[in-house]
Formats: structure tokens, C-alpha cells, sequence
């Protein structure tokens, strides 16, 4: 039951009859759980509104008991993260821990999840760049909105923070049509500028859309040589100097290509050279253990830097070369999104539209079409 108390000036309760002028009001109340709070006040109606207002969130299923937010973030955002572990991918679970680990932690580590204000996540949000890109920096931010989301969820507070803050301004996810046709003329040259056994990796991607981990993770029963078909559903994932199949990188990723008879047989030709490895995995190290990333990175940038290639040398405009061929060779936007497993046609058409030919140009090719019998009879 809530109650006000008057107190005198050394804090006692004043008894009830006795003329004392009081100096502050105790208010107090129970939590949901049956915990007793109080809180003190100057005047007698403060206490009365400020219990009115317990009652009504308690009724509404608002209430937020602040001793629920004197855990530190530090200590909270370690459970989340070990919850996160169970049930996310690892690479996800990785990258959150990198976020809490490289920035979250230094900045709100000590601070009780009570105290952390909308200012100080859009000060923090603002300090993280120039250091890191503006994806990485919405990213950060949006693993700090996720573990205080779940702390409003807990009761831990009433409100989130970190919800809806803006990061910087949205990057540009189009792809540079010149960059991609660059790297399509070179994709000879950088094949054969990779190791002997990874060079078939490279016109797979080029030809497939394959993303690098989906590429390293294929194994031999994912290839059907005879139907000529590869079927994705799943990649190969580093997490912490380790290696391991995880799930593709959408559920979008689960799916059927269909490849030329040229991919199964420089696949079959490659196997015959290199032999597959743990696992049944078609690309390996010399030592038949998975690729790791890393390795695979400084392979791939030398051979751009043998190929020269210019601008930036990222495996994933392999993918990008696939997209653009299939544009190019007229499929469909949902035959497209197919193939690079994405998660949406907005998202296929948000990196490539511009691929493909707009309205004005197939117009003007359609009357061409249509007319031009006409004006070779005309005169």
C-alpha cells in the first residue's frame, strides 16, 4: 500500500497529533514483486503526484523499478552477449562481441543502464567516425539499441535509449559499373595469379555470384555434375582463429544455381589436381584444412596487385562481375535474386539497378525494332 509520511528536520517520521512543521515527505510504495521503495520529497503534493503516477504505471503495466537499472552495462550487455551465443550464428555473435569488446565497453561499460541518456548514445553515435566506416558505425549502434532493447524488455529500464538514432548519412550500396567491367576483363589474370589451388575459386565466383564464404564452404555433395546445378545452404565461417560451417547469410542464401557445363567441368578438373579435403571441402589449404580468410585476402590483393587491378581489391566484386553478366544476358530481377540469394528484389535493385537498361533506351529499341523494316521500304 502506498503512503506518505511527514518527516522532521532530522529526517524522523512525525507522529500523528503532534503540531511539528514538516520539513520533507517520504513516499512510499510497493514494486509488482512486493518490494518496498521510498523516495523523499519538499512538498507534501510532489509525494501524492509522484505516487499517482506509480499507481497508474503499475495499473498499465509500465512500471519500471529503478533498482532493476543499477546493473552496469558492462554486466548486463556480458549476459546478453552469452544469450546471443546460443542463439545466433557465430560470426554474428563474433561481431557483437568485437562491438562490445572495441567500443561499447570502453564508452558505457561502468556506467548502470539507468543512467545512459538519448544525448550521450548521439554523442557516442557522432564520435564514431572518422575512426570507422559509417556502415560499421550504424552497426555498433544498432548492437547497443539490441542490448538495451532487451533490457527494456527485462524491466531493466522504461525507455531505449539508443532507439532510432542517426548514424552518419546512408551510404551508397550501388556498385561502380566501370570498377565491375574493369575487374570482368581482369578475372583471367587474377585466377592465374593465385595460387594454383585457388584459382578455380576465382572463376567460380566471377561466374556463380557466389559470396567468398559460400564459395570456401562448398563441398563436393553440394555439386550436382551431372544435373549441373550447386546448392547453397551454408558457408564456411571464421570465428576466432577457428573454422566451421554456418548457415548462409539470409535465409534468401538457401538456394539452386544452375551452371553451365564449363563450371562442373573446371570443377571436376580442379578436383583431379587437388583432391578435396576435411570435410569434403572443394578449396583447401596445401594442408587439406579449410581457407582462412585472412590467407585468402593477402593472396587475393597480391594478385590484384599482379593483375592491375585498380581502385579497391575486395574478393566480394567477384559477385558483382556475376550480377552484372546476368543483367547484361537480359534475365529478370527476381531471376537475379535468385541466383545472389537475396533477401528481397528491393535489395537486388538497390545495388544493381542502374545495370540495367532503363526505360528510355528499351523504348527507343523497341520502336527501332518495329520500324525500321518500314524506313528501309521508304524513298
Amino acid at each position: 500500500m502506498a503512503s506518505i509520511t511527514a518527516l522532521d528536520g532530522d529526517g524522523r517520521p512525525i507522529p500523528k497529533g503532534r503540531k511539528v512543521r514538516a520539513v520533507r515527505y517520504r513516499a512510499r510504495w510497493r514494486t509488482p514483486g512486493g518490494a518496498s521503495r521510498e523516495r523523499r520529497f519538499d512538498r507534501k503534493i510532489d509525494a501524492e503526484n509522484f505516487l499517482t503516477s506509480i499507481e497508474h504505471r503499475k495499473l498499465a503495466g509500465e512500471y519500471v523499478d529503478a533498482m532493476a537499472g543499477r546493473i552496469t552495462f558492462a554486466d548486463y550487455s556480458a549476459a546478453w552477449l552469452e544469450r546471443k551465443r546460443a542463439t545466433t550464428k557465430a560470426t554474428t555473435a563474433e561481431t557483437f562481441s568485437s562491438h562490445l569488446r572495441k567500443h561499447l565497453g570502453p564508452r558505457f561499460g561502468r556506467m548502470e543502464l539507468r543512467v545512459i541518456t538519448r544525448e550521450q548514445v548521439k554523442a557516442f553515435a557522432g564520435s564514431l567516425q572518422p575512426g570507422v566506416a559509417p556502415t560499421t558505425a550504424r552497426a555498433i549502434v544498432f548492437t547497443l539499441a539490441a542490448v538495451l532493447r532487451e533490457a527494456v524488455d527485462d524491466g531493466r529500464i522504461a525507455r531505449n535509449p539508443a532507439e532510432r538514432i542517426a548514424v552518419g548519412s546512408k551510404t551508397e550500396r550501388r556498385v561502380d559499373p566501370m570498377h565491375v567491367s574493369g575487374i570482368a576483363a581482369k578475372v583471367p589474370e587474377l585466377a592465374d595469379a593465385m595460387p594454383a589451388r585457388w584459382r578455380a575459386a576465382v572463376v567460380l565466383m566471377a561466374s556463380t555470384g557466389l559470396r567468398l564464404g559460400e564459395c570456401l564452404g562448398l563441398t563436393v555433395d553440394r555439386v550436382d555434375f551431372l544435373r549441373y546445378t550447386i546448392r547453397v545452404d551454408r558457408q564456411l565461417a571464421n570465428v576466432a582463429g577457428g573454422s566451421g560451417f554456418g548457415s548462409p547469410k539470409t535465409r534468401a542464401g538457401l538456394r539452386l544455381i544452375p551452371v553451365p557445363s564449363y563450371i562442373t567441368e573446371l570443377l571436376a578438373a580442379h578436383l583431379a589436381e587437388f583432391p578435396a579435403g576435411d570435410d569434403a571441402l572443394i578449396f583447401t589449404m596445401a594442408s587439406g584444412r579449410p581457407v582462412s580468410r585472412s590467407q585468402w585476402s593477402d593472396a587475393y590483393r597480391a594478385a590484384c596487385a599482379v593483375a592491375d587491378v585498380e581502385g579497391r581489391t575486395r574478393t566480394h566484386d567477384l559477385r558483382h562481375v556475376a550480377a552484372s553478366a546476368l543483367i547484361a544476358s537480359g534475365l529478370s530481377v527476381s531471376a537475379v535474386q535468385a541466383v545472389l540469394g537475396h533477401a528481397s528484389a528491393g535489395e537486388t535493385l538497390d545495388v544493381y539497378i542502374h545495370f540495367w537498361p532503363s526505360d528510355e533506351a528499351k523504348t527507343r529499341e523497341a520502336i527501332g525494332r518495329a520500324s525500321e523494316a518500314w524506313f528501309r521500304g521508304v524513298g
